[in-house]
């Protein structure tokens, strides 16, 4: 389960918080381990929190929360993969399912692990367990790996021309339970790494694949809040962004948007705007958990 707690401009309150409570695979077997994953969504970091049991038999505590605590970090790779299946991809995959389909990924992740990712290590306060914490980004640690592209897409061309104004960023409302296209049903929208927003008639307006690299890595393809703080809003989206709302969600994982036509068409028949898009200026605001 994840429970997302978005500031709005406050972003560094926007934190998912995902516990996973079952006993992890193979690299658990010798012990059971919990994990649990907070992103915060305005600095890209990615806290791993893993808590190992220590066995009832255990007679020397100390070795036994040294040699616990090393096959933890051993272990990180599959641990940090496992933990990131709460971690929205795009509309049909999470961070998680990209890595274990991704051989070469899965390899550029694991080098990740023996770079200092570890920011503590204790035991618990009765002594039953031992607790690592470790840390990734997923703007400079994960970006490199989930970018398939150098440069990026055009904006979609519009054919007819309507003179419409130059904005500073884009921000879109999609904090109330919205209709999930081709269903008959609502639901919210769910953050992601790479979401894609689409006009009502099923048009793609703007995708990840269209920002460039350098953006991606500074802060994502959109941001999302739950509140509307000026002063971090403006530091995105500039003074004069265009605001507009949400109409459905689209995708298994329901992280798409759509947008009505005429908000599409605001945004693109302005070449000036379609530099928003390249460089990531949207800001999506959903609902406070």
């Amino acid at each position: 389960m994840s429970l997302i707690n978005i500031r709005t401009f406050r972003v560094f309150t926007i934190t998912i918080v995902i516990l996973i409570c079952s006993i992890l695979p193979a690299w658990s077997q010798e012990y059971d381990i919990q994990t649990g994953m907070d992103l915060n969504w305005e600095t890209g970091d990615i806290i791993i929190n893993t808590e190992a049991f220590i066995p009832a038999s255990t007679e020397n505590l100390t070795t036994a929360r040294f040699r616990i605590s090393e096959f933890i970090d051993r272990s990180l790779t599959e641990i940090a993969a496992e933990s990131l299946d709460g971690l929205y991809l795009d509309s049909m995959k999470t961070v998680q399912n990209f890595l274990k389909e991704n051989q070469t990924g899965m390899t550029k992740f694991d080098s990740l692990s023996y770079s200092g990712r570890k920011v503590s290590s204790s035991l618990s306060l009765d002594l039953s367990s031992v607790k690592n914490i470790y840390e990734y980004n997923i703007y400079t640690d994960l970006m490199p790996i989930l970018i398939s592209h150098k440069n990026p897409a055009p904006v979609p061309p519009m054919l007819n021309f309507e003179p419409t104004a130059s904005f500073s960023g884009i921000v879109i409302y999609a904090a109330d339970p919205l209709p999930l296209y081709g269903e008959a049903e609502t639901g919210r929208l769910n953050p992601a790494v790479f979401p894609s927003i689409y006009d009502e008639n099923m048009n793609i307006v703007a995708s990840a694949r269209m920002t460039e690299p350098e953006y991606l890595h500074r802060w994502g393809f959109t941001g999302y809040t739950s509140t509307i703080d000026p002063e971090i809003f403006e530091n995105r989206v500039g003074l004069y962004p265009f605001y507009t709302t949400a109409s459905a969600l689209f995708g298994n994982n329901r992280t798409d948007i759509l947008i009505s036509e005429e908000a599409a068409q605001k945004i693109l028949y302005n070449e000036a705007n379609h530099r928003l898009i390249r460089e990531g200026r949207i800001l999506i605001i959903v609902a406070e958990e």
